[in-house]
């Protein structure tokens, strides 16, 4: 299955983070759920979650989403998937040590904030396709970099290939498998 995953941007009408900004949010990746939904054949409406706020399947396809302060993103595939964003903006230093071993660290060539958040996104994606939170981080390992756009990381014995995406100062990753994936960004609201 190709997968089609959605970024949209999200209005900006306050600085800090407050309840109806995050609603916002919320809703804006619930509109990068519909516009993914379309690309695949996928209804567009009807996703639902669990009572640990994780995503069912609904009618043989599985969903993510992720949101930020200025952009969402959502992704519909057929078998369990997840979908990272985040800003790429400088942070504590100790969060390298906290994501990644030296090993891991040697296979990505270099420990500067887009690389960060690179390996972050893409262990993001691939334990939200497991319903695992950050929590897992330390058993989600990266194994290999081909490339610039691809990673291969192996969690519970198994390789995940995950897929970046460079948007307006923001990374995105998604969980691919061998699937194409053609990445899309919407127009404001």
């Amino acid at each position: 299955m190709r997968l089609h995953p959605v970024l949209v941007p999200i209005p900006q009408e306050e600085a800090v983070r407050t309840p109806p900004q995050v609603r916002q949010q919320r809703a804006c990746a619930r509109r990068a759920l519909r516009a993914c939904a379309r690309y695949c054949g996928a209804p567009e409406n009807g996703w639902d979650k669990d009572g640990n706020e994780a995503p069912l399947p609904q009618a043989g396809y599985y969903w993510s989403v992720s949101h930020k302060r200025l952009w969402a993103a959502a992704v519909i595939a057929d078998r369990p998937v997840g979908i990272d964003l985040e800003q790429i903006a400088p942070r504590r230093v100790d969060l390298y040590e906290a994501l990644a071993d030296d090993d891991e660290w040697k296979i990505l060539g270099d420990r500067a904030w887009p690389s960060f958040f690179r390996l972050w996104t893409a262990k993001e994606a691939t334990l939200k396709a497991h319903g695992v939170g950050i929590a897992g981080f330390s058993t989600c390992r990266l194994v290999e970099v081909p490339d610039v756009t691809h990673m291969t990381l192996e969690y519970q014995g198994r390789p995940w290939r995950v897929e970046h995406y460079c948007h307006a100062d923001h990374v995105a990753a998604v969980t691919c498998g061998a699937d194409p994936v053609e990445w899309h960004v919407e127009s404001s609201v």
